[in-house]
């Protein structure tokens, strides 16, 4: 039975700033930890690039170890790593980095609180991961997006559970020193869709929406280097994050990855997030690519043709000055107008190897057509129809036809 009960869960606590780490130790010993395992990537473990955490926990009275991880991940590094911890007799986990790395790192972390018969328990029989032992993270530039999600994936095997969102989350300048990864850019589109697409429904969680904000205000600070019109692309790049931008740009970037794992199980739900998980097969681009394409369509549907108030969004985009400068009636297309336009700065700087349309990302027309259905049935309030009307100007690039439905202001009321 639906109680009307709505509950949003954001288990992290996140230090993001100057000297973040300095607090990671004394956080640390308030879950009763003094010996931790730092997992990082074997470069840096070797070519120094941990002074600053080692530095951060001088004189804290907990010391750690370190697991140098090299390759992928694998069930056979989790095992491997379990030795180590246990043999060590550790007791908390710290991933230093992104990606699969920091899917070892909850792995272990489940291990290390219920055993490793509980976390081969879970990859047999399935459940949601309902303890780990402390575990935190202190991101790098080498990011995925889905770090701070409540999930983990070790090739086939998939965990998922509130518990696996880390405890703690330490952004702290002096770790983002290095260039980034290649699909950077691309996790940071992924985490702002995840932030927008919240928008688009009115029966959205709106206990997510403040997270959501906070995550594309902070999303919005990080790419700004890409966006300005006054600079030319060499310029833009030169500033952007891992390749000497500001400390200031470069942490707002990395805190909105962060919050934006927690929004994931939110943004799964809506119909940008559904339909980009569909197309991945049927296209060259990536997920969160394919999010960031969707994303302006659905908005776009969802105000003109379903009549939706997207008003709020305009101070995700743009802070309160905005909104409360917009008069009320321009709110929704002024916000649909900053998407849009951010969308198309973001394809000059890529010099076009962005996809803007569904047919830059390389989807057949008639493929769209086959995946009406079951989209509609895995989203509320969504019907074929629409989703097939919606995914059609997507592919085209065109706003949705207006004319061939009522909007449901204007809809009579029988």
């Amino acid at each position: 039975m639906d109680t009307g009960v709505k509950q949003f869960v954001f288990p992290s606590k996140i230090g993001a700033g100057t000297r973040a780490l300095e607090h990671l130790p004394f956080d640390l010993a308030g879950f009763g930890a003094i010996r931790p395992l730092v997992i990082c990537t074997a470069e840096m473990d070797t070519r120094g690039g941990l002074k600053s955490l080692v530095s951060a926990f001088k004189g804290s009275g907990l010391t750690f170890g370190v697991y140098g991880m090299d390759g992928e991940a694998s069930l056979e590094t989790v095992r491997e790593v379990w030795g180590h911890y246990h043999d060590g007799g550790f007791d908390a986990v710290i991933a230093v980095g992104g990606g699969s790395l920091v899917d070892v790192a909850k792995c272990l972390a489940v291990a290390a609180e219920g055993g490793p018969d509980e976390l081969r328990r879970l990859f047999n029989e399935g459940g949601a991961v309902t303890a780990t032992s402390p575990f935190a993270w202190v991101p790098t530039l080498g990011l995925t997006g889905r770090e701070a999600a409540p999930e983990a994936c070790i090739g086939v095997e998939r965990l998922h559970g509130t518990a696996l969102s880390p405890k703690l989350i330490a952004v702290d300048p002096r770790m983002l020193q290095r260039p980034g990864s290649p699909g950077l850019a691309e996790a940071g589109l992924g985490a702002l869709a995840a932030a927008l697409c919240l928008y688009e429904s009115g029966e959205v969680n709106r206990l997510a929406l403040p997270y959501a904000r906070l995550t594309a205000q902070q999303m919005m600070v990080g790419l700004e280097p890409l966006l300005s019109p006054s600079l030319d692309r060499q310029s833009r790049l030169s500033r952007w994050v891992g390749m000497g931008g500001t400390r200031e740009e470069e942490v707002a970037f990395v805190t909105a990855m962060a919050v934006s794992g927690g929004l994931l199980p939110e943004a799964q739900k809506s119909l940008t997030f559904v339909l980009a998980d569909m197309l991945v097969p049927l296209s060259r681009c990536s997920r969160e690519v394919l999010a960031a394409v969707l994303l302006p369509n659905v908005l776009e549907f969802a105000h003109r043709v379903r009549g939706d108030d997207l008003s709020d969004m305009l101070s995700a985009l743009g802070g309160l000055d905005l909104l409360c400068s917009t008069p009320v009636p321009q709110r929704t297309d002024a916000a649909l107008a900053r998407v849009r336009e951010n969308m198309n700065r973001l394809w000059l700087f890529s010099a076009g190897n962005l996809p803007r349309t569904l047919a830059e990302a390389g989807i057949e027309r008639e493929a769209l057509l086959g995946i009406c259905d079951a989209a509609s049935a895995m989203t509320e309030g969504w019907q074929s129809h629409e989703v097939e009307r919606l995914l059609l100007a997507a592919y085209n690039g065109v706003l949705p036809d207006l004319k061939s439905q009522p909007t449901r202001a204007t809809q009579e009321v029988s």
